[in-house]
Order: C-alpha cells, then sequence, then structure tokens
C-alpha cells in the first residue's frame, strides 16, 4: 500500500497542490505520516518517562513517603493533600516538615468546612501534630 500511495504522489509537485488552491495529495498518507510522528513522539515520550521515574520522584510519590515513614496512615495522608491543594501549595511536603505551617494551613482550611466536620478534622490534625513533632506543649 505504501509503495502505490508513493508512487501516486511526485514531491515535486506536492507545493503545486497548495499553491493552486486544491488538494492533490491522497489523504491516506498525510494520516500515515501523522500517525508515525505522534508514534515517535509517544516513544520518545516513554523513553523519557521511564529514565526519570527514579532519578526524579514526583512531589506527592515523595510526599507519600515520608508520612509512612512518619507513621501517617491514608487518611491522614489524604488530609494533609487536601488540606494543601485547598491552600494552593504545590506540594504537601511543606506540612510535615513546620509545625507552624501546618497549623496556618489547616486552620485555614477549617474555616471551609461545616461544623461536623470541621470538629473531626481538627482532631486528626492534633493527632498528625502528635506523631510528626510530639505533643504540644
Amino acid at each position: 500500500m505504501m509503495e502505490a500511495l508513493a508512487q501516486t504522489v511526485d514531491p515535486r509537485k506536492i507545493s503545486d497542490g497548495f499553491n493552486h488552491g486544491r488538494w492533490d495529495m491522497p489523504w491516506e498518507l498525510l494520516v500515515i505520516g501523522l500517525g508515525v510522528v505522534l508514534i515517535g513522539v509517544a516513544i520518545a515520550s516513554a523513553m523519557r518517562w521511564w529514565k526519570e521515574r527514579y532519578t526524579n520522584p514526583s512531589a506527592l510519590v515523595l510526599f507519600s513517603a515520608l508520612a509512612r515513614k512518619a507513621g501517617l496512615g491514608w487518611g491522614d495522608r489524604i488530609l494533609l493533600w487536601r488540606i494543601s491543594r485547598s491552600r494552593g501549595l504545590s506540594s504537601p511536603i511543606a506540612l510535615l516538615l513546620a509545625r507552624g505551617a501546618l497549623e496556618q494551613h489547616s486552620k485555614a482550611y477549617r474555616k471551609q468546612l461545616s461544623g461536623f466536620t470541621d470538629t473531626r478534622v481538627k482532631r486528626r490534625i492534633a493527632h498528625i501534630q502528635a506523631n510528626l513533632f510530639g505533643p504540644t506543649s
């Protein structure tokens, strides 16, 4: 099929179709060319991801590993992730590193919640703070 397409299109005459306002090139050739380019881009992208997947872990993977080491369960990790998203943080890692950051962002997050949910979140945040930084003095 490729041979038949190659024989029907003279490379020197491709621009003639554009110059005279008509399209003389077979659509199949254009679709095949576009498909080859897309497959090439997909392969290059996959190869780049494969090389960098362990050398440059995403912030979420790093956050999950740090939170797991700190003894936080899935619920606590998801809560910290929600707080960081609602506050516009690029990563929830900052909440694990500084008590002040966790307090400030959790208070602002709790203002968005209803009374019952706010109370539950406040208890969970206190539990997370105790796990990460020890009991409050």
